[in-house]
C-alpha cells in the first residue's frame, strides 16, 4: 500500500462507465489518485469530477508511473482481460467490470496472471449486491429453500440505441451469436447454489434476426442458455438486448425442495413473491418484501449489509451494487475478509456464456464447461512446430475454393473487416497496434483473405511472415490463421493456408513451418491435411503426436520432416 491508511486507486474507462465510483470509493476510504481514457478531451473533467490529481490517456503509462494500489476497469468488455492482466503482472489490485474475458484464451491467460500474482482479482458483478438476490442468497443459506436444483435468469434491456451511442456493444454484445452478457443473471444464481458451478450448457436463438442503422443483422436476438451444473442442478438464462418490447431488465426465479421464489417483472402490481415450506401457509405465496423488513425478528431474514445500509449504498447505481461491491473489495486488498467474486468465481459466471456461443455455433450441441480451478494442475500446452516436407518445396499446393467465395490478397481498405474477423475467431488482442507491427514482417503479397461474394464479408485469413531462425537464415512462418465460424466445414482454413505456403515456395523460401498448441486440434488436422509434418522435439515427441494422432482419428504420416 502507499501508505498505511490510504489506499490509491486508479480508473480506467473515466469517462464513461469507470465515472460512477467516486461516491463508492470515498465511502470505504479507497482515494482515487489517476484517471484514465483516450477520451482525452473530457478527460479533464472526469478527473475534475472524480476528484483526481493525475489523467493518463495511455493505461500502461498511468500503471507503471502513478503509485496506485489498485484499478477500477470500467472500460469496453474486450479490454477487460487484457487490462487486467497488465495490472496484476505489477502486482496492482483490480475490480473489474464484466464480463472477465471475452475469449477463452483470454481467461486462461487471466488465470494464470492472478495466480502468480500477490495482488487481488475481483469481479464487479454488481447483481449479486442487490436487495432481493442478497436476502433470497440469506435464506438459502440458512436452508429455508432446502436443496435448490432449478433456477432462471433474464437479462432483459433493449439497447438498440445504445449499440450506436458505443459501438463496441453492437459487435460485443450484440454482433456475436450465444449468450454474450450471462453474469447479470448467473452470477447471483450460483451465489444461490454454493458450492455448485455450470459443468455443461447447450445454446439456441430464434431466427429472427433485427437489423441495424445499417442494414447489417444482428448476431443475436433472444438466445437462451441452458446450464446443467455438478450437482445436477438445471438453469436456464435468456439475454435479450434486442427486441422490442417494455423495459424488463433483470428477472429471476429459483425453485427448492422447500422453497420458491420468482421476482417481480415490472408490470403492474408485479411484486417478487416468495413460497417457503418452513414459513407460508400452505401452498400459496408471500410477498419477499414481508421478509425483508419485518418488525417481528422471527420474518427478518435482511443481512446486516441491507438492515441499516449506509445513505451511498442507497443512493449507489445497480440497487446498491456498485457501493457493495467497492466495499468488499477494499475489505479483500485490505485482508479483513475473503473476496467474494475471485478469479474462480468470475470464471464460472464468464465462461458458460463463452461456450454457449461454440454451442450455438454447433446447432444447439451440449458442451462442457471447463473448470479454471483445473487449469493449473493440467498438463502444460505444448509448443508444436510443423514444418512443409523438404520434398515438396518445388510443388505448391492449389489452393480449392467452393462457389461463392473468393480468395484474394488484403487490401488496405479491409482493416476494419479484417479485425472485426480476428475477433470474431477469438483473438480479442489482434488490434490496430498488433496489426501494424505484424505489417512489418509480412511478404508483399502475403497476407491472404477469402470473401463471402454475397455479403462481402471477410471470413478466413493467414498470412507469410519473413522469420528465420537458428539453422533457417531464410524460414519463413505461417501465421494467424482465422475463420469465421458461421463458414466453418468449407475447407476455407486448408485453402488460406495452401496460399501462403504456395507463396513461400514461389518467393524461393526452403523452410516454411508454423508454430501451433497441442489444444488446437482442428488447427493441427488442417496442417497435416495441407501436408504439413511434425518436428520432433524434447517434448513434443513421437510418442506426444502419436497421442494427438489417436485424437484426430489420424491416420497418415508420423514421420518428422
Amino acid at each position: 500500500m502507499s501508505t498505511e491508511d490510504t489506499i490509491n486507486v486508479g480508473i480506467v474507462g473515466a469517462c464513461a462507465r469507470g465515472g460512477s465510483f467516486r461516491a463508492g470509493c470515498e465511502a470505504v476510504g479507497l482515494n482515487i489518485r489517476a484517471v484514465c481514457d483516450i477520451n482525452v478531451e473530457q478527460l479533464p473533467s472526469a478527473a475534475e469530477a472524480l476528484g483526481a490529481d493525475e489523467q493518463y490517456a495511455d493505461y500502461e503509462e498511468m500503471l507503471d508511473k502513478s503509485r496506485i494500489d489498485a484499478v477500477i476497469i470500467g472500460t469496453p468488455m474486450q479490454f477487460h482481460a487484457a487490462q487486467s492482466i497488465a495490472a496484476l503482472e505489477r502486482d496492482i489490485h483490480v475490480l473489474c467490470e464484466v464480463t472477465a474475458a471475452v475469449s477463452l484464451d483470454e481467461c486462461r491467460a487471466l488465470v494464470a496472471a492472478a495466480e502468480a500474482s500477490k495482488a487481488v482479482y475481483m469481479m464487479a458483478e454488481n447483481y449479486t449486491y442487490m436487495r432481493p438476490n442478497v436476502l433470497v442468497r440469506e435464506l438459502v443459506r440458512q436452508g429455508l429453500f432446502g436443496t435448490p436444483y432449478y433456477a432462471e435468469g433474464e437479462y432483459i434491456h433493449e439497447l438498440k440505441k445504445m449499440n450506436e451511442d458505443t459501438p463496441w456493444r453492437r459487435k460485443w454484445q450484440t454482433g456475436v451469436a450465444g449468450v454474450t452478457y450471462c453474469t447479470h443473471s448467473l452470477g447471483p444464481i450460483l451465489q444461490w447454489m454454493p458450492g455448485d458451478r455450470v459443468a455443461k450448457v447447450c445454446c439456441e436463438d430464434t431466427d429472427q434476426r433485427w437489423k441495424d442503422p445499417r442494414d447489417e443483422a444482428y448476431g443475436n436476438t433472444t438466445p437462451v442458455m441452458l446450464c446443467k451444473t455438478v450437482k445436477g442442478a438445471l438453469i436456464k438464462i435468456r439475454v435479450d438486448m434486442i427486441s422490442d418490447r417494455p423495459h424488463s431488465m433483470t428477472n429471476y426465479a429459483l425453485q427448492g425442495t422447500d422453497g420458491a421464489y420468482e421476482s417481480s417483472r415490472g408490470g403492474p402490481g408485479d411484486r417478487g413473491k416468495i413460497w417457503l415450506r418452513s414459513l407460508s401457509e400452505g401452498a400459496r405465496w408471500d410477498e419477499l418484501d414481508s421478509l425483508m423488513g419485518s418488525d417481528e425478528p422471527a420474518r427478518n431474514f435482511m443481512p446486516e449489509m441491507w438492515r441499516n445500509p449506509p445513505e451511498a449504498a442507497k443512493k449507489a447505481g445497480h440497487g446498491g451494487g456498485d457501493f457493495f461491491e467497492v466495499l468488499d473489495f477494499a475489505n479483500a486488498i485490505t485482508g479483513k475478509a475473503p473476496c467474494p467474486i475471485g478469479i474462480h468465481e468470475a470464471m464460472d459466471m464468464t465462461l458458460p456464456g463463452l461456450i454457449s456461443q461454440q454451442s450455438i455455433m454447433n446447432d444447439g450441441q451440449w458442451m462442457r464447461v471447463p473448470d479454471s480451478r483445473k487449469w493449473a494442475d493440467e498438463r502444460p500446452q505444448v509448443g508444436l512446430r510443423m514444418s512443409w516436407p523438404r520434398e515438396r518445396l518445388d510443388s505448391p499446393p492449389e489452393p480449392s475454393l467452393p462457389t461463392g467465395y473468393v480468395l484474394r490478397c488484403y487490401r488496405d481498405t479491409d482493416k476494419d473487416a479484417y479485425l472485426a474477423l480476428m475477433a470474431k475467431a477469438g483473438f480479442a488482442q489482434f488490434d490496430e497496434r498488433m496489426l501494424e507491427r505484424v505489417f512489418t514482417k509480412v511478404l508483399p503479397g502475403g497476407l491472404f483473405v477469402i470473401e463471402h461474394e454475397e455479403s462481402g464479408a471477410l471470413v478466413a485469413t493467414s498470412l507469410c511472415t519473413h522469420s528465420p531462425s537458428h539453422g533457417f537464415p531464410f524460414g519463413g512462418a505461417l501465421g494467424w490463421v482465422a475463420g469465421d465460424p458461421e463458414h466453418k466445414g468449407k475447407g476455407l482454413g486448408l485453402a488460406v493456408c495452401a496460399a501462403v505456403t504456395a507463396r513461400f515456395i514461389r518467393g524461393g523460401y526452403r523452410s516454411i513451418y508454423l508454430i501451433t498448441h497441442d489444444w488446437r486440434l482442428p488447427a493441427i488436422k488442417t496442417y497435416l491435411k495441407l501436408g504439413y509434418r511434425p518436428v520432433f522435439t524434447e517434448r513434443a515427441t513421437p510418442e506426444f503426436w502419436q497421442g494427438i494422432f489417436a485424437t484426430l482419428g489420424w491416420e497418415g504420416t508420423d514421420a518428422s520432416v
